[in-house]
């Protein structure tokens, strides 16, 4: 495995410098790759908001096209383009966050409910919802490592890497995030 994840990081290092180089193709090659990951990534981040999310991997993108040619390869591209997305979706949350209207009733615009971007689709939203709910109830730190660790499939090693913090640091706090998210689920399918 680790053969295997060695090789993507070189072709994926590979299309980062041929398009630093020129190659427009290349930036195409690396989308393919990561367009969905980023994308599944940014909406867990942002609530479900899949006009945010969007928002947030384009933005990632035009740093990627940016800042091709001074990435120095001291992490893998696939960890470069994850800090991306989740910088760029603390600054969205941070300028978005729904804010106390006159009439008592909270401004903002309502959570996206594409299909396209729920991860199951149409069939269970109630529970996407119950599970999205449980997410939002951690903190930024611990629903960030839930979903690295668990929706995008991320080793911890590899989660920790993407975060740049100790093993350890994230080992006790998907923990904790573990025993918010079981108490929230866990209450709420008490009759």
């Amino acid at each position: 495995m680790t053969t295997t994840r060695n090789h993507v990081q070189d072709e994926d290092g590979d299309l980062l410098r041929r398009f630093a180089r020129g190659d427009r193709d290349a930036l195409g090659e690396l989308a393919a790759r990561y367009e969905a990951p980023l994308l599944g990534l940014a909406t867990g981040l942002l609530g479900g908001r899949g006009d945010l999310a969007r928002e947030a991997v384009q933005d990632a993108w035009t740093k990627v096209i940016r800042y091709a040619g001074s990435f120095e390869g001291r992490s893998s591209v696939r960890t470069w383009l994850y800090r991306i997305v989740i910088n760029r979706c603390h600054d969205l949350r941070a300028r978005r966050e729904p804010v106390m209207g006159v009439n008592g009733t909270l401004d903002g615009v309502e959570r996206s409910s594409d299909p396209g971007l729920s991860p199951g689709g149409t069939r269970g939203l109630d529970e996407d919802g119950r599970v999205r709910d449980a997410l939002e109830a951690l903190s930024d730190a611990q629903r960030l490592i839930v979903l690295l660790c668990y929706h995008r499939g991320l080793s911890h090693e590899q989660a920790a890497r993407v975060l740049d913090i100790p093993m350890g640091t994230l080992k006790s706090r998907l923990h904790a995030a573990l025993v918010v998210l079981r108490s929230r689920l866990g209450e709420e399918e008490t009759p």
